[in-house]
Order: C-alpha cells, then sequence, then structure tokens
C-alpha cells in the first residue's frame, strides 16, 4: 500500500457518483449522520456501546450477536477508544488499539465489526477494516481465517500510520476531499468532513471497484 497507488483514486471519484451503485451511494450519504448518532450524548457507557454496533451493524451483511459475558471488557474498550489522548506515546497507542480490538472482537465475534465499532468511537483514530481492504493490501483474497484475525487489523493501522506521515499525505488529502466534495454535491448530498482514516478506505474503496 503506498501513497502514489492510492493517488489514481482521485480522478476516479472526480469521474463518477455511484449513480447506478444504490450500495454505495447509500453509504455516502448515511455516513455522518453514522458518526453524529454515535458521539450524541449516552445516559450510559453501555447505551453508547450498543448504539454504535447497532449503526456499525446496519452496514454490514450479518446480523449483531453479542457475547453478554464479554459485554463489559467491550464497554470498557470502547469507552477507551472515544477518550484516547492525542499526545499518547507510540507504545502506549498500540497498548490501545490492541486491547481495544480483542475486546470488542470477542465480544461481537468479528474483528470487521470490532473495527467498525471502534471507527464510530474515534473515526480519526481507528480506520474501518474489511475484506477489501485486505484483498487490496494482499493482491489476493483474503480467508475467513485471516480475517478472524486482530493482529491483520492492527498491521493495517500500522500501515496507514506511516501513510499518513508521509510529506506529501496532507497534499493528497486536499485533493482527495475536494473531488469527494465535488462527487457529494453532485448527488445532492450535505459536504462533510473526512479524517485522515477515512480518506485512505475510501480511496482503496474507489480503487477495488467494490
Amino acid at each position: 500500500m503506498n501513497l502514489e497507488h492510492l493517488y489514481s483514486a482521485v480522478e476516479l471519484v472526480r469521474s463518477g457518483c455511484y449513480r447506478d451503485n444504490p450500495r454505495e451511494a447509500t453509504r455516502l450519504r448515511t455516513y455522518p449522520v453514522m458518526i453524529a448518532s454515535a458521539a450524541a450524548p449516552a445516559s450510559s457507557p453501555t447505551e453508547a456501546f450498543l448504539r454504535a454496533t447497532c449503526l456499525a451493524y446496519a452496514w454490514m451483511p450479518e446480523r449483531v450477536r453479542i457475547e453478554q459475558s464479554l459485554m463489559e471488557s467491550a464497554v470498557a474498550a470502547f469507552e477507551a477508544a472515544r477518550a484516547s489522548p492525542q499526545s499518547a506515546s507510540d507504545a502506549e497507542r498500540a497498548a490501545l488499539h490492541e486491547r481495544g480490538t480483542d475486546a470488542i472482537a470477542a465480544c461481537l465475534s468479528s474483528v470487521v465489526g470490532a473495527s467498525m465499532v471502534l471507527h464510530l468511537a474515534a473515526p480519526g483514530i481507528f480506520p474501518i477494516w474489511d475484506e477489501r481492504i485486505e484483498r487490496f493490501r494482499l493482491d489476493e483474497e483474503p480467508s475467513p481465517y485471516h480475517m478472524g484475525q486482530a493482529r491483520h487489523y492492527l498491521a493495517f493501522m500500522d500501515e496507514l500510520r506511516d501513510l499518513t506521515a508521509h510529506p506529501l499525505f496532507l497534499t493528497f488529502h486536499n485533493d482527495f476531499c475536494t473531488a469527494y466534495q465535488a462527487r457529494l454535491q453532485r448527488l445532492r448530498i450535505s459536504p462533510y468532513p473526512l479524517t485522515e482514516t477515512k480518506v485512505v478506505e475510501a480511496a482503496i474503496t474507489e480503487l477495488t471497484g467494490d
């Protein structure tokens, strides 16, 4: 995964708007609502976690399944992700990411589901991760076993961190967001900002053609 390859997604965004792809057009329209809903005040940490989980699984083909005995740890991990300090050291962030991913993935029996819940908890820190991301990274179809291993999600996060540290990433981010906002306007969707993690995920979506 390199910035030069991702840059080719900018022209794809400029030239298309998903008018013939209702699934992706729906994702474009519902994404800001999901982010805002997940960030809204909740009466308890458990309610906040459950709400984010329901929102995340609205985008997923399978039904949500929560292991009740593991929910307390998952709620704590979700709250820790929401409060993740930007000033934390790399080691502290890595430990937080690993603990949070493991706890929520165990509760939901899904690393993909955990990535979406964590993204709703902290969109600027946790990327959405799924089969198309791994297909792009590996240049081959990932197995179900591969997708069930949290270490591969964490590896993607490490690659993303290196990518966003590239001196030209800011330029890519600006170009991609400009093209993306133009697409939203063509679809008559109100513009909304994209975090660095969301820009990379959206660019990969363009390049995989899903």
